[in-house]
């Protein structure tokens, strides 16, 4: 789970770009997330790996969170 950290409007980013915010139960942001899916799709990825990627780097980064900042 290396990788996160914390930006100052309080979301949590991941250092391949996918921007999580906590106060929306997690959900990355659309402009991470196009970012990030659009990379993705250009290496090949299916669009349902994508999505389990996405939802693996949010619990990820949840937990990240509850790790370093409790």
């Amino acid at each position: 789970m290396n990788g996160w950290y914390i930006l100052p409007n309080g979301n949590i980013k991941h250092l391949d770009g996918l921007e999580v915010q906590p106060e929306r139960d997690w959900l990355p942001t659309d402009e991470s997330l196009e970012a990030y899916a659009g990379r993705q799709r250009e290496a090949g990825k299916t669009e349902l790996q994508i999505v389990r990627m996405v939802m693996q780097l949010a619990m990820d980064g949840e937990a990240w969170v509850k790790e370093n900042l409790s």
